[in-house]
């Protein structure tokens, strides 16, 4: 597990440096703006090709496939050493977007293969929990590190480390000793074991209502991006540098949700945590409204323990109740019914934050995520059914 996270440390690492750094860099070529922007945009592309890499995943062992994901990250990362000049911008484009379609691998193949790791079902929130508080710490870290290093040394110094943490990453993921079963063929055609995972969440009830929630959640999250400098400056009044404190202040109440998320699990299963959390996000939105510091601050605090709650109790959940060789185009499945609502809430939210007082978004996103609460917390508990190889039920198996 300490192997684990170094490399999803490592990865993630390597992401949120690049993101900011890429971005300041795209600026410094163009003076456009709104190019800069586009580097997000391109590398938020890579996420449409989620449902064949949940396929892959599935197809091949997980921990190798994990690493040479790492190690192609590391190759597609150098070739920005090639851009020179504004003329060459558009490979950066290029770049960021192969970068995301890797990324669109790595992140099914890391939840997948944590089972693996950890088999001990008790211990899989504790695992996803030590994850996301480790993440939440770089989210915050990472971004100011690449771009320092990008105004320190330039973009080039940024592209080799990235590089670096990458390989490194990979070597982490080899050293794991684990045994993993060879993947399965099945004699479906590949449209249709493409869209395996949607159909196995389309059929387990209590995994339907649980992506759900989460994806109409996803929908409003996004305006946080856009809310946080108005919470500052309009209603505040203070300078946008202290979006610093409340970073910060966010950062600590992840890392305190992840180190508890795993004993909160035990008590209230992972449909709970999360229908907790949705609450949570709903009564941070309404103290973000208070224009005073320790408000806002109260508010920060409890959004950094309820996001990663979300996030700890659907991944637990989807690996507790599917089955081995569904997992990857589960967890695809999933991320692309995620992924695409949050980034079209943050480009919503770019744009509505210029016409709405933002006090009147941080109510919507307190009614939508009540709502999604709602959704999940008044459901009734299926009875689940027995986790089943997918081979058994789909035809027969060849092994790789």
């Amino acid at each position: 597990m300490r192997y684990y996270i170094l490399g999803d440390a490592l990865s993630n690492f390597g992401d949120y440096a690049l993101f900011l750094a890429m971005a300041i860099w795209v600026k410094t070529l163009t003076g456009s703006t709104s190019a800069a922007g586009l580097v997000m945009f391109a590398f938020a592309g890579g996420s449409l090709l989620l449902p064949l890499s949940g396929l892959l995943v599935d197809r091949f062992r997980r921990r190798p496939l994990l690493a040479g994901s790492y190690l192609l990250s590391a190759a597609v990362v150098l070739l920005l050493l090639l851009v020179k000049d504004r003329d060459d911008v558009w490979l950066v484009y290029v770049i960021m977007f192969l970068y995301g379609a890797l990324g669109s691998v790595t992140g099914p193949a890391q939840n997948a293969f944590l089972p693996t790791v950890v088999p001990d079902e008790e211990r899989l929130g504790d695992a996803n929990g030590a994850v996301q508080a480790m993440r939440g710490l770089l989210r915050v870290f990472a971004p100011i590190i690449g771009a320092g290093l990008f105004a320190w040394q330039g973009a080039q110094v940024v592209v080799l480390i990235d590089a670096a943490v990458f390989a490194v990453a990979a070597v982490a993921v080899l050293l794991i000793r684990v045994h993993e079963p060879a993947p399965t063929r099945t004699a479906q055609p590949l449209i249709a074991e493409t869209t395996g995972g949607l159909r196995f969440l389309r059929d387990a009830p209590n995994l339907r209502r649980l992506v759900l929630a989460c994806a109409l959640t996803m929908l409003v999250i996004g305006f946080f991006e856009s809310i946080a400098i108005a919470v500052v400056t309009d209603g505040l009044g203070r300078d946008a540098t202290f979006l610093a404190v409340l970073a910060g202040t966010q950062a600590v109440g992840t890392i305190a949700g992840g180190t508890l998320a795993g004993a909160v699990i035990r008590r209230v299963t992972e449909r709970g945590l999360v229908v907790i959390a949705l609450v949570m996000v709903g009564a941070s939105s309404l103290l973000l409204t208070v224009t005073t510091v320790p408000a806002v601050i109260a508010g920060m605090l409890v959004l950094g323990v309820a996001a990663p709650w979300i996030v700890i109790g659907a991944t637990t959940s989807l690996q507790r109740r599917t089955p081995e060789d569904l997992r990857g185009r589960v967890f695809a499945a999933f991320e692309f019914g995620v992924t695409v609502p949050q980034v079209a809430s943050i480009a919503a939210g770019a744009s509505l934050i210029a016409t709405l007082d933002y006090r009147v978004m941080l109510v919507a996103v307190c009614a939508v995520v009540l709502v999604s609460a709602l959704i999940l917390g008044t459901e009734r508990q299926q009875p689940e059914p027995p986790a089943r190889d997918d081979r058994t039920a789909r035809g027969a198996p060849g092994r790789r």
